[in-house]
């Protein structure tokens, strides 16, 4: 992807995110990023792995404005985060990303269309336009018969598949997704991968995904890995062997 020709969407540089914990009157400096850099490509597929406590979910939320790093800069389409006033940053999260949670994150007292719509709110469409939106979106997930359903009466693959269509209504260029299939089984989980390469491959979204499923990386155009704080390798898909259980460098 690097040598494709398309242009870098998401570049962090040299971020490092500290956390400073006090213990009986001593204080210490934790690390959970630490000089990071990595690019990201527009319209691509862009895993990120990695041990618990690399620093994975931190670069995640630094990447998708919900979290300003110590020192260096995310830039989304060569703007810095940084440099955005609270109400731009609000915009940024509006209409550039969209969020997938392992949790779903859905309202249990709204139905799916409400829960899909809901963005479209903060984006200033009516009520009518964002609900329209909203079912075309359960369409291409295929749920629009469940539209009026409440998440409670839903599948744990149904209420991840609402997610994703809450995720891109307002046609963000791109989907930021925190291990999307972690609760879920692999055959569910395997379904919604696919509903994610569609959006890369249908609608010319970046995918970012944080995930410890290795069936993901089948559908990635390229991963890195992380390690305390640290990017410690990124390879093109074809660059490795990918055995679910196990990845090898080939």
């Amino acid at each position: 992807m690097a040598d494709s020709g398309r242009g870098v969407i998401v570049d962090v540089q040299d971020i490092q995110v500290v956390y400073n914990t006090h213990k009986k009157d001593k204080s210490t400096h934790v690390y959970a990023l630490r000089g990071l850099n990595v690019q990201v490509y527009e319209n691509e597929f862009f895993a990120i792995m990695g041990p618990s406590g690399s620093g994975k979910s931190t670069l995640f939320n630094a990447i998708g404005a919900l979290q300003t790093p110590t020192s260096g800069k995310v830039l989304i389409e060569g703007v810095n985060l940084a440099d955005l006033s609270t109400q731009q940053l609000a915009a940024v999260r509006c209409f550039e990303l969209g969020y997938i949670f392992q949790t779903y994150n859905l309202l249990p007292v709204m139905s799916a269309l409400m829960n899909v719509a809901l963005p479209t709110i903060f984006a200033g469409m009516t009520t009518e336009e964002g609900e329209h939106r909203a079912l075309e979106c359960l369409e291409i997930v295929g749920l629009a018969d469940r539209a009026h359903h409440l998440p409670s009466e839903l599948s744990g693959g149904q209420q991840q598949r609402v997610a994703i269509a809450r995720a891109f209504v307002n046609k963000p260029r791109i989907i930021l997704a925190d291990e999307p299939t972690g609760n879920l089984d692999s055959n569910t989980g395997q379904q919604i991968i696919d509903y994610m390469k569609g959006l890369q491959n249908e609608m010319g979204s970046t995918i970012i995904t944080v995930t410890h499923d290795d069936k993901m990386l089948h559908a990635c155009d390229r991963m890195a890995w992380i390690r305390d704080g640290e990017i410690e390798r990124v390879a093109n898909r074809d660059e490795i062997a990918i055995q679910i259980g196990s990845i090898e460098r080939r």
